[in-house]
């Protein structure tokens, strides 16, 4: 990704404040979106051409020095919009064990940063999520994790065209990853 963060010498620019303020919205109606399992609504906010993806951390001591891996740590996931969709589809199905009957999920999105992207209708967002997930029997998971966002603006609103996680674990402490970030 062609980001801001990657040049941190350099000022990133600000949009506009209505421009930051709907996006803002934007996000936190997109984790709404998320908690309250109205995932078609959340597909319309994706753009046609997303890339949605999870690297797999890298942890290293400092004083390592050695070249990194070749092709990268790879990826949780890496998905475009039908491999979402196909999580969705899934979801929907109602053949997810771990999730009947119902999961609680809470997003939590926090430290959210907004500037203006590559393109004049981009912008790039940086913001922390925290997931808080119990199932029925109390057993409660959480995952936290940093993303990097680039968000276009369109006739019909801002739509999400790229997202990267970086989990905080190195490892998935639960049974399954059935979360949408």
């Amino acid at each position: 990704m062609n980001s801001a963060l990657s040049k941190p010498l350099e000022v990133p620019v600000m949009l506009a404040i209505d421009k930051h303020l709907a996006l803002q919205q934007q996000v936190f109606f997109e984790a709404r979106l998320l908690d309250d399992e109205r995932y078609n609504d959340w597909l319309g906010l994706i753009d046609e051409d997303i890339r949605y993806r999870m690297p797999m951390t890298e942890r290293r001591f400092r004083k390592d020095r050695s070249a990194p891996l070749a092709f990268g740590g790879g990826y949780i996931f890496d998905e475009n919009k039908g491999r979402l969709t196909m999580r969705v589809d899934r979801l929907q199905s109602g053949l997810v064990w771990a999730e009947d009957p119902r999961n609680n999920v809470r997003r939590i999105i926090s430290n959210v940063e907004i500037w203006q992207g590559a393109e004049a209708n981009e912008a790039e967002v940086y913001s922390i999520v925290t997931i808080h997930r119990s199932r029925i029997d109390g057993e409660e998971k959480r995952f936290v994790a940093g993303r990097r966002d680039i968000w276009r603006e369109t006739a019909q609103g801002w739509r999400l065209a790229l997202r990267e996680l970086k989990l905080d674990n190195d490892v998935v402490l639960d049974s399954n990853m059935n979360t949408l970030f």
